[in-house]
This record gives C-alpha cells, sequence and structure tokens, in this order.
C-alpha cells in the first residue's frame, strides 16, 4: 500500500512539472516574450524598440531589438525578438493619433519605474531603420563623443513649419508654439527658431542615453497632453472627427487623424536642436 502510495506521489509530481512546462510555454518564457522581459531588471547597454502594427522586415540580433505591438494578432510571421504587448495605459485609445508615439509612452512608464533599464534607449519603427540594421556599432564608444544617434535629416528649403503648414493644420502648429511658450518657457526661443530651420530630423528614430531619453519623453507627452486637453481629444474618434470636419470626411481625414504623431515629429525637433550640439547620424 505504502509503495502503491509512493508511486502515485511520483507521478502526480511528474504531471503537476509537465502541466507547470505547459503554462510556462503558452506563456512564451522559453522564447523571450513579454513575461520574461519584463523580469529581467538588469540593465543592459542598448535597447532599441522597434514600435509596429504589422509584419515587418526581421531582424537577428535579439539581444538588442525588442518588438512592440498593441496585440498578437498583428504579428503573422514568427520573430527571434523579445516582444512587448502595450495593451492598456494612457495612450491606448489614442493609438491612431499618436502612431508610435502611444507604444513609446508604455515603454517610457516601463523605464520611469524601473521594469526595464538600459544604459541606452532606441526607437525605430516596422518600416523605418537606422542603416546599420543588426551589424550594430559600438554605441557605448559613439555615445561617449557624441550626445545623441539620430537619422539623417530631411531638407524643407521653405522651413519646418511652413513644410506643416503645407500638408496639415497650420492653427495646430502655433498651438504647440502657444503651450510652450506656457509651459516650457525656457525652449520657447529653440521653439521660434526651429520653425525656420530647412533641416528636419524626421521618423522619430533616435538612440539616446536614458537620462536623455526619460527628459525626452517628460518633454513631449507633457506638451501633447496639455493639446489634448485643451481640444478635448481623449480618443482616435475624437481627433478622426475633428479632422473631418476640416477635410469633408475624405480619406485625407484620416491621414490626418494621425495628428500627434505629426506634431511629434516637430517637438522632437525641438528638443534636438535645444538639447544636443554633437549629432552622430547613420
Amino acid at each position: 500500500m505504502k509503495i502503491i502510495n509512493k508511486y502515485k506521489l511520483i507521478l502526480f509530481k511528474i504531471y503537476f512539472i509537465i502541466a507547470f512546462l505547459i503554462y510556462m510555454i503558452d506563456k512564451k518564457y522559453f522564447i523571450n516574450e513579454q513575461n520574461h522581459f519584463l523580469k529581467n531588471k538588469t540593465e543592459t547597454v542598448l535597447k532599441i524598440f522597434i514600435m509596429a502594427h504589422k509584419d515587418f522586415k526581421n531582424l537577428r540580433n535579439n539581444s538588442v531589438y525588442s518588438i512592440v505591438v498593441d496585440d498578437k494578432s498583428q504579428l503573422k510571421k514568427k520573430y527571434n525578438l523579445s516582444i512587448i504587448y502595450a495593451k492598456e495605459g494612457k495612450l491606448y485609445n489614442m493609438r491612431r493619433a499618436y502612431c508610435e508615439m502611444s507604444k513609446l509612452y508604455y515603454i517610457y512608464q516601463l523605464y520611469k519605474d524601473g521594469t526595464i533599464s538600459s544604459k541606452y534607449i532606441g526607437l525605430n519603427h516596422y518600416r523605418r531603420y537606422f542603416s546599420f540594421n543588426d551589424n550594430i556599432p559600438d554605441i557605448d564608444n559613439i555615445l561617449k563623443n557624441y550626445d545623441v544617434i539620430l537619422s539623417k535629416p530631411f531638407l524643407y528649403p521653405q522651413g519646418i513649419k511652413k513644410q506643416f503648414c503645407q500638408y496639415h493644420n497650420c492653427s495646430k502648429y502655433e498651438e504647440i508654439l502657444e503651450i510652450i511658450k506656457i509651459f516650457k518657457p525656457e525652449y520657447y526661443k529653440t521653439a521660434i527658431k526651429v520653425s525656420s530651420e530647412a533641416k528636419m530630423y524626421c521618423c522619430n528614430i533616435f538612440i539616446m542615453k536614458k537620462n536623455d531619453f526619460l527628459k525626452y519623453c517628460k518633454f513631449i507627452f507633457d506638451i501633447l497632453f496639455e493639446f489634448d486637453k485643451r481640444n478635448n481629444f481623449a480618443s482616435d474618434e475624437d481627433v478622426l472627427n475633428f479632422t473631418k470636419k476640416l477635410y469633408n470626411n475624405t480619406q485625407k481625414a484620416y491621414t490626418q487623424s494621425r495628428l500627434q504623431g505629426f506634431l511629434a515629429e516637430r517637438i522632437s525637433n525641438i528638443f534636438f536642436y535645444h538639447n544636443f550640439r554633437r549629432i552622430k547620424m547613420f
């Protein structure tokens, strides 16, 4: 009888171990998905986050790159990269309006509370990358001699503000300047100067030191949240209703409803010009 009970106990333990392993595999623990990634609080040198809402070119460097998506179903392909699901938070209902910045805000919160830590933080997109791709240079050495790494700038001879006004609602650019004047007055002169600059660092792509990254996120989201407050924007539908009135319910209204994303590129340049003198470009 004792022998039978002993074997039952052994079988129960084996069953429990197998069930536990199945559970962990289902949670993607062994392929470096979110649970494992967020539990690993050891500071690494560099993390580059790929903001995605659809499949993209696969990258092999799984110690550096991580994918950030809103929902698992957005990715049909298999990736050898850790995946973070930004399924909650302040900007979850404004994902279209904020574009990649909605996911960046989620990552910002993880860095603020110490869930993730790295010496340098980078931002890429599902279709926009630095030219080095998987052949990552010595970032630690580069950022000893430079303040930031950015993509090569676009040239707009008419100036950043006029270029925005040419394709978007000009009054919203003016509103951003007004917000900066009131809430970030130390940046206002730079904002006016940048408005007439021909050189613009586009796409919100960068690699920054952690302290600069935290400072950048606070700067840009403070401004955009005040902008949303003034315009009663609390969801993508609010922004879309605004652009539909401007563009007579055309396809252009849907494109222009990515309003905060377009503004974020210009606000980013104000931050870059104000804080960085030595810029390495790829």
